[in-house]
């Protein structure tokens, strides 16, 4: 599917031409019925805002255009895309019930929004400044006379009062002291030399108790460590286990939250095409893609090369215009990546 928004031939600020071009299916179409979301994951609402709540439009008066479906759109769906410079995702559900969804492509440099109504081509103009006049500069206070310094008043040392002296040592008593000690020490000879001689001559009447052996107590048994609970997977987790229990919106906001590495997206991608989540498919690889990751631009281009396409439940048919786009997206972001440079040329001839 190819899907690109054209300026109205003359060009009308607020007016464009939607063009839808389905691989497969005969004839143009007469209404289209569509969404709108951006990196986001939020839908374009009637009142021209953004929400995650999906909301489909429905527009009639389709007619032949550049080799598929046109129909004229207004400001209702062309301001808000303008506003943005990101890439927006378009889903068109067909009469048979099959979602097919792509990114929608833009001429912004020939599309006008409804604010360009009325403008005049003269944007010239000048203006002057009157600056207030510069107030006078205050004059200085003229500076106190200097007062002169008080007088300090000196206040007389106090006297000192003379200290009495020291009372002398009485020296005559020492001699008493020291024979008293002598005194204490003959006696306390004496006391021992009677009462210890017959306390060491009896002989031990006490016989010592043998000593009970000392028993080692055996170590407490060292517990057995509690079986280890298993892990279980967090339920936001970007992973194939999760795409059953998650609803596609917030399957895809996790992922890109958590900023997975090419490999591992790319196998979350297959996961979700085994699994019929195309809309997690196709909205991971244009999310990606778009951010400039040339991997996996790369892959999503190869979806709908015809040379490299493999039927699947999410990509069915081959679409070379889809897979042109995408190998414009890897050459914005690596200018000389070769197989893109190879598969974009052989796809235009």
């Amino acid at each position: 599917m190819l899907a690109k928004i054209f300026p109205c031939q003359p060009s009308e600020p607020g007016n464009a031409q939607l063009m839808i071009r389905l691989r497969g299916e005969p004839g143009e179409l007469s209404n289209l019925t569509f969404s709108l979301f951006n990196n986001e994951q939020n839908y374009l609402q009637p009142d021209t805002s953004w929400s995650p709540a999906p909301h489909w439009f429905t527009i009639d008066g389709g007619y032949p255009f550049n080799g598929g479906s046109g129909f004229r759109i207004g400001p209702t769906l062309l301001d808000p895309l303008l506003e943005r410079a990101s890439q927006v995702q378009i889903q068109v559900k067909l009469a048979s019930g099959e979602i097919r969804s792509t990114t929608l492509q833009m001429v912004r440099d020939e599309l006008l929004s409804s604010d360009a109504r009325g403008q005049t081509g003269n944007y010239s103009g000048s203006s002057t400044l009157n600056t207030p006049p510069s107030a006078p500069a205050p004059t200085p206070a003229p500076a106190p006379a200097p007062t002169e310094a008080p007088k300090q008043v000196e206040t007389p040392a106090p006297e000192r009062t003379p200290t009495a002296p020291a009372p002398k040592r009485n020296t005559a008593l020492i001699p008493l002291i020291i024979a008293g000690l002598l005194v204490l020490l003959i006696a306390a000879g004496a006391l021992w030399w009677f009462l210890g001689r017959d306390t060491a001559a009896q002989p031990a009447s006490a016989d010592k108790q043998p000593e009970a052996p000392v028993v080692a107590e055996a170590p407490a048994p060292t517990p057995a460590p509690a079986p280890a609970a298993e892990a279980k997977p967090n339920a936001s987790e970007c992973s194939p286990a999760n795409l059953a229990s998650q609803s596609e919106l917030d399957f895809v906001q996790n992922c890109v939250e958590q900023k997975l590495d090419s490999s591992k997206l790319l196998t979350i991608i297959e996961a979700a095409k085994e699994a019929q989540k195309c809309g997690v498919a196709q909205r991971l690889y244009a999310n990606r893609a778009q951010g400039g990751d040339v991997k996996i631009a790369l892959a999503y281009a190869g979806e709908y090369d015809p040379k490299d396409h493999k039927p699947s439940a999410c990509f069915k048919t081959p679409d070379a215009d889809t897979a042109a786009y995408w190998y414009e997206t890897v050459l914005q972001t690596e200018p000389e990546n070769q197989q893109a440079k190879q598969r974009l040329e052989e796809l235009k001839k």
